[in-house]
């Protein structure tokens, strides 16, 4: 039982984010299938430049390629290994200042330190709730079958 609560640890954010679905994050999928598609598409801007006459969405490759190379980039190393530094979150470093894994553990919870957007700060809640609810190896398995966004 200790191993899965420490594997979800390396996945799952104080916050109750998914770090290694996240476009940011080093060691995800998405960095991984980003490079292994930038890869397959080797030399293709020629190809896209060529085809575009007959194939019109091709014009746009370019900004693809912009994209691409934005998604492949992601070096963030998560909340616990102190790669993160988004601004609006305390999350991120109160956690080990309150000695708790999960947002939800604290007895602050919810509480005003976090600056998130409308939106984020919504979703803090509600995954900090379900987690209290059922608990971290529960909850992660409901988040590993729905989208990360």
């Amino acid at each position: 039982m200790a191993e899965i609560y420490d594997d979800i640890l390396d996945h799952l954010a104080p916050c109750g984010l998914d770090c290694t679905r996240c476009v940011a994050f080093a060691g995800g999928a998405v960095r991984r299938l980003a490079a292994e598609l930038d890869g397959a598409l080797a030399g293709y801007e020629s190809v896209a430049a060529r085809m575009a006459g007959f194939v019109p969405v091709l014009t746009h490759y370019p900004e693809f390629e912009s994209v691409l190379q934005f998604l492949k980039s992601g070096s963030c190393t998560g909340c616990r290994a102190g790669g993160s530094s988004v601004p609006f979150c305390s999350a991120r470093t109160c956690f080990r200042d309150k000695g708790v894994d999960f947002c939800f553990q604290c007895d602050e919870f919810p509480c005003d330190r976090n600056e998130y957007p409308d939106s984020l700060g919504e979703r803090w809640r509600a995954y900090g709730k379900r987690m209290g609810e059922i608990g971290p190896e529960a909850f992660y398995r409901e988040q590993c079958a729905r989208p990360r966004y």
